[in-house]
Parts: C-alpha cells; sequence; structure tokens
C-alpha cells in the first residue's frame, strides 16, 4: 500500500505518533506550568519581602534622622528630612501620625491636620485590640494594597516610642506614661515590582512556549524516525501479505522492539509462503487426484447407469408381459372354448348368449391391455405441454362429469369447497387426467366400504400467489410402509392396478412446476394436496 494511501487510511489524529506527541505535549504543559506557578510565587513572594525590608530600613532610617531634631523640638528640621525623603522617586508620600489620630505631618500639604480613621488599614494593626499594642513585628506594620491607578503600594508604619531620653529632655512635652508619642506612616509605589513581574511572567511564559515547542518538536523528529517510519513500513507490510504478497519484506534492521517486530513478521511472511507453495503443491495434487477419481468414477456410473437402464427395461419388460399375459390367457381361453363349441356342432341359442358374454369379457381384457400400454407410453414418452390459460375449477367439474356413473355405482357422496381461482397457463388434457386418476383412485380406495365421501377443496394462496387442491377421501388410509413408493412406476397393492397412474400424475404435476404431497394414516383415509404456480 503506497504511503499516501495510508494516510488516507488512517486521520492523521488517530496515529500513534499524534497521540505520543500530544501526551507528551500536554506532560510538558502540565509540569512546565506548575513548577513556573511555584517560581513565580516565590519570585513574587521573594521581592514583596525585599520591598517590606528595604521600606522597614527606610522607616528607621527616618525616624533614627528626625529623632534629635525630635529631641530638641525642632520639628521644621525633621519635617525638611522628611520632605526630601517624599520627594524620591518610588515613594508616594510620608507622614506622621500623633496618638488621636491626628496626621501631624504629610509630604502632602493637603493632608496636613486632617484626622486618619483608625478603623483604616494603616491603623488596624495597632487599634484591633481593645488597647493600642506598644509592640508589633515588621509582618504587622506593613500593608499592599491598590493605588487605585493600575498599580500596587506598599505601606510601612512604624510606631514612635516615649523612651526615656524623651519623656526626660527638657521640652518634657509628653509625659512618661504615654507609651507611644506617633506613627512613621511610608507609602511606597510597587509599580516598578508590579512590572518587573509581569516582565518575568512573560519571559517565563515564553521560555515555556520555546521549551513545549523544542520539546515537541524533537519528539516529532524522534518519532518519525524512531517509531513512525517504522510503523508504518509495518502497516504498508501487513496490507500487501494481507492482499496476498507474501515475497514483500519490512526494511527494518535495528536492535530494539521494532526491529525485533519486523524480522518477526518477516519470519511468519516467509513461513506463509513456504505453507502457501505446500498448500498449492497439494491442491495441484488434489485436483489430479480428484481428476482421476472422477474419471473412473465416470465410467462406473455410466456402467451402473448402463446396468440399471437394463435392470429397469426387464423389470419394465416383465411387468408388462406379465400385466399383458392376464388378459390375453383369458382371451385366448374364451376363443379356445368357442373353437371347441363350433366344432361340436351342436350350438345352440343357450350357446349363442354364452358366447355373447365370452365376448364381452374378450372386450374388457383387450381394453384392459391398451390401456396398459397406453398408460406405458404416457409414462416412458410423456406428451409435450400444450399450455392455455384455463380455469382449474372448471377442469375438476369437467372430470367429475366424466367419473359421474363409477362414482354413482360406488354410493361416493362428493363434497366441494371451491373458492374463486385465477386462471392460470396449463395444459387442459393433461390436467383433466390428473384429477380424473386421482379421483378413481380415491373411488376405488373408499369401494371395500360400501361407500364414502369425496371431499374436494381449492383456494388461493395470495403470499406465495399460489393455486391450491385437496383431494381428501374417508377410506382405509395408507400404511406406512407404502408411503415411500407411492410415485414409483410399477408399485401397486390393488389386484388389477397397474402401478402407473400415480407415476403419470406425478411427471404431469412436476412438467407444470407444481407439487404433490400426500397426507394419510390407517384408518383416517388419505388426502392428496396439489400446488401449481398461479403465473
Amino acid at each position: 500500500m503506497p504511503e499516501r494511501q495510508l494516510k488516507k487510511s488512517v486521520r492523521w489524529h488517530r496515529t500513534i505518533q499524534f497521540k505520543i506527541i500530544l501526551s507528551v505535549a500536554l506532560t510538558t504543559m502540565a509540569v512546565n506550568g506548575f513548577f513556573t506557578y511555584i517560581h513565580l510565587d516565590i519570585q513574587e513572594k521573594h521581592l514583596d519581602a525585599t520591598i517590606v525590608k528595604n521600606a522597614s530600613l527606610l522607616s528607621e532610617t527616618i525616624k533614627t534622622s528626625i529623632q534629635f531634631d525630635m529631641l530638641k523640638n525642632l520639628k521644621e528640621n525633621a519635617y525638611h528630612i522628611m520632605r526630601s525623603i517624599g520627594r524620591q522617586e518610588g515613594i508616594e508620600k510620608v507622614r506622621i501620625y500623633g496618638s488621636d489620630g491626628t496626621i501631624l505631618f504629610s509630604s502632602l500639604e493637603r493632608e496636613r491636620g486632617t484626622m486618619v480613621d483608625k478603623k483604616a488599614e494603616a491603623c488596624y494593626a495597632c487599634h484591633a485590640e481593645k488597647a493600642p499594642l506598644e509592640h508589633l513585628t515588621i509582618s504587622s506594620r506593613n500593608r499592599i494594597f491598590s493605588s487605585g491607578k493600575g498599580y500596587r503600594v506598599l505601606g510601612m508604619i512604624n510606631p514612635l516610642y516615649n523612651e526615656p531620653n524623651c519623656f526626660s529632655a527638657a521640652c518634657h512635652a509628653h509625659p512618661q506614661s504615654q507609651k507611644v508619642l506617633g506613627v512613621i506612616d511610608i507609602t511606597m509605589s510597587l509599580a516598578p515590582v508590579d512590572a518587573e513581574m509581569q516582565s518575568l511572567r512573560r519571559q517565563v511564559i515564553l521560555f515555556n512556549i520555546l521549551s513545549i515547542a523544542s520539546i515537541s518538536t524533537i519528539a516529532v523528529l524522534a518519532l518519525m524516525f524512531v517509531v513512525g517510519n517504522p510503523i508504518r513500513q509495518l502497516v504498508v507490510g501487513t496490507k500487501r501479505v494481507g492482499n496476498g504478497d507474501l515475497t514483500h519484506v519490512i526494511p527494518i534492521d535495528s536492535d530494539d522492539e521494532m526491529g525485533y517486530l519486523a524480522r518477526s513478521f518477516n519470519n511468519m511472511t516467509e513461513s506463509l509462503r513456504k505453507a502457501n507453495d505446500e498448500i498449492r503443491e497439494w491442491i495441484r495434487t488434489l485436483e489430479q487426484k480428484v481428476e482421476d477419481r472422477t474419471k473412473e468414477l465416470k465410467d462406473t456410473q455410466f456402467q451402473l447407469m448402463h446396468s440399471e437402464k437394463l435392470a429397469a427395461l426387464g423389470k419394465i419388460a416383465a411387468t408388462v408381459a406379465h400385466e399383458i399375459n392376464n388378459p390375453l390367457t383369458g382371451v385366448f381361453t374364451y376363443v379356445k372354448l368357442m373353437e371347441r363349441k363350433i366344432e361340436e356342432g351342436n350350438s345352440a341359442p343357450p350357446d349363442v348368449e354364452k358366447f355373447r358374454e365370452y365376448l364381452s369379457t374378450m372386450r374388457r381384457e383387450v381394453q384392459r391391455t391398451s390401456a396398459i400400454v397406453q398408460n406405458l407410453l404416457d409414462f416412458t414418452r410423456p406428451k409435450e405441454l400444450v399450455r392455455k390459460v384455463v380455469n382449474l375449477n372448471s377442469l375438476v367439474d369437467e372430470s367429475l362429469d366424466i367419473v359421474r356413473n363409477k362414482l354413482a355405482l360406488a354410493d361416493i357422496e362428493v363434497k366441494k369447497t371451491m373458492k374463486p381461482l385465477p386462471d392460470i397457463p396449463a395444459d387442459p388434457s393433461q390436467m383433466k387426467q390428473v384429477f380424473i386418476n386421482i379421483i378413481i383412485n380415491a373411488c376405488e380406495a373408499m369401494v371395500p366400504e360400501s361407500g364414502g365421501t369425496l371431499t374436494i377443496r381449492s383456494w388461493h394462496d395470495r403470499i406465495q400467489n399460489r393455486v391450491m387442491f385437496a383431494f381428501a377421501d374417508n377410506g382405509p388410509g395408507i400404511p406406512p410402509e407404502d408411503m415411500p413408493h407411492l410415485f414409483e412406476p410399477f408399485y401397486t397393492t390393488k389386484e388389477k392396478g397397474t402401478g402407473l397412474g400415480l407415476a403419470v400424475v406425478y411427471g404431469i404435476i412436476t412438467r407444470h412446476d407444481g407439487t404433490i404431497d400426500v397426507k394419510s394414516s390407517p384408518g383416517e383415509g388419505t388426502e392428496m394436496l396439489i400446488t401449481l404456480p398461479a403465473g
């Protein structure tokens, strides 16, 4: 099978190669995606921790830088330092809250003197409890929130505690009982950090895409040469072997499973080729033996047929001789009697009456002989069918008219159930002969019982498009041992029968492409069923 036909027969998305590549790509995406997510999360947390640490250091630096000025009550100097720091790049604002929430200083002048909400995020770390906390960890002092301008902001608070050098200073502005004097609040923009993280995400995603593409490309090339081509060659080889080409060899010679499979397949093909050659040789030898045996059988069959013909001819000759000899013997006897009476010369009127009886008996016997010869001729040389379109119900009625006297003398009642039948092509004279023979057989079967009933039915089987006739008598029935021989020539159970009547009937029905079946049981009568095609 050419490779392009193989590609047409197996869709690309159903090939093993595609499934392996898809599995590798999906696995690579899943693994890379998982570790990329972990890596980016660690990086982001690391950067945030670094920024928080730097913000804490900056907050401590500011606190240390203004501590001297605050002790000397040089607030403007401290505010100048914080204002200068607030102008640095990346710092949003620097504020100092009083203990009551008043903004004592802000790098944004409009906020100075305003109040902050103690429930706000900047104050929540200290005022979450019933009493303000006096000491906070670094993690509790920072917060990250949205600036509302598309980037994040880091807020860092640093409490200003009332230390001894503060409440013992000359200004003694704050009593010793006040633990926290205020809070330094620094907010720093995380836009550079977010931009760096976004750039890092893009780089990692691009790296993953390139990694997946590279791995998939390598997998494609590896599968094409290591798996794809050998599989295609194996499939092509199996197709060619399946189509009868047992000389095809798969050109794969490697030490892996594919090579082992190819060598096994080639060995199997070679074994099949040898077995096929042996089978062909056996077939040729067998054909020769069959031909010789057939010739012998034909010769034997010819001899058997010749012997059967001779045996059948002998049987027919013996039967005909026996059947004709009986009436001829009677005729010969009566002729001798008549000759002797005439030679005696004393014929009287009573003798004339006897002569007439003799002549009548001789006429019947001669007619019987003629009937035997005619039946023999009908059996051995059946007449050609002269088909005409006829109605078989009418032929049954005509046949009953012919044998009406015989039925009356035998005291036989005829019951008919004749349903309308379509006209069919048939030989009317031969079909009448069939009906007459069957009626006479039924009549003769019922005569020893002193009368009986002959039931005749006809109907049209529309499903099979056939006409059906049933002739049933209530005679003694037919013994089971006689049933297989009913239609055999010269087989009869009647004392004066010829054994040719039903054989002639069977031949006529067969030549009309019909069938005749007999149903009979001892003591239950006999039914003959005739089936003929309706068209």
